[in-house]
């Protein structure tokens, strides 16, 4: 007997490693998303083979799920907020995973649905049916009423998970470092370690680090101070054999996240009368390579 019922929108990285971990504990699994088709009846995780669920183009409506993952990018949230409001399939809580900063008491009153989010640090590189995970500090809750079905989940998954009780101050830090990695691995095509190896590149992305925390400060309380933050990510990420996923997602030759990393710094740079210059001649490089990915 499956143990729960859970839905998936969006079948990159993330959501096929989640489709895969859950179905493995016995979960009845849907998945939906571009890529689902691709990875087939089998997906191979650092090369050990996971049987893949059946994959869906149309949310049924007729099931009740324990938990729906949205797994999209960041620009694709509300029209799939918008999809299960306006398809109103069953469902207990819907669980949010993007990299970015968005108000969910926001989204909650605009789609009358009962959210919580994750945040995620590991690695993820998904090719066809084979995707390579690197292990970092797994999934990081937060603490409200959906929070120990979630760690139940997660932990008869075998999926590495922590409880934290300030998840937003996480968000807010983990934006700055996805501001300071993602462009500079897309724009020069190298892993996170490569990009520390080079001296030149790191020190513009420490200096993109002290810009962004500077502009975001003004308006949110950042528990560590730039420095700290710059120590901490060159000890735990310059080893880090893996490419950002903004990388992956220019060489799919998709639209990135980056007008809501790097380009929300600029925004907010703007609006609070602090210049970004370090930002913009970041994402001005980005564009003359990727001129549509923006």
């Amino acid at each position: 007997m499956k143990k729960g019922k859970i839905l998936i929108l969006g079948a990159g990285s993330i959501g096929s490693y989640l489709a895969a971990k859950f179905f493995h504990a016995n979960y009845h699994v849907d998945v939906i998303g571009r890529k689902a088709d691709r990875i087939g009846d089998r997906l191979y995780i650092n090369n050990q083979a996971f049987d893949f669920p059946l994959t869906s183009s149309e949310i049924n409506v007729q099931l009740t799920y324990d938990f729906i993952f949205l797994t999209c990018k960041v620009f694709d949230l509300k029209k799939n907020l918008h999809k299960l409001k306006e398809r109103s399939p069953k469902s207990k809580i819907i669980i949010l995973l993007q990299n970015c900063l968005f108000d969910i008491s926001e989204l909650e009153r605009t789609y009358n649905q009962d959210l919580t989010s994750l945040l995620v640090y590991d690695g993820f590189n998904l090719i066809e049916n084979r995707l390579k995970h690197t292990q970092g500090s797994g999934f990081l809750i937060g603490s409200d009423k959906h929070t120990e079905s979630l760690l139940r989940l997660f932990k008869d998954s075998h999926i590495e998970i922590k409880k934290n009780e300030n998840i937003q101050q996480h968000r807010i830090e983990k934006a700055i470092y996805n501001c300071v990695i993602n462009i500079f691995s897309a724009t020069h095509s190298k892993t996170i370690r490569e990009l520390f190896a080079d001296a030149e590149i790191t020190e513009h992305m420490q200096n993109i680090l002290y810009e962004s925390h500077e502009v975001l400060s003004q308006e949110m309380e950042i528990a560590q101070d730039k420095e700290i933050m710059w120590d901490n990510l060159s000890r735990f990420a310059s080893n880090l054999d893996h490419y950002a996923s903004t990388y992956q997602d220019v060489r799919e030759n998709k639209v990135t996240e980056l007008a809501f990393l790097n380009g929300f710094i600029i925004d907010l740079g703007r609006k609070v009368g602090i210049a970004t210059p370090l930002n913009i001649e970041a994402v001005d490089k980005f564009k003359r390579k990727y001129p549509n990915l923006y």
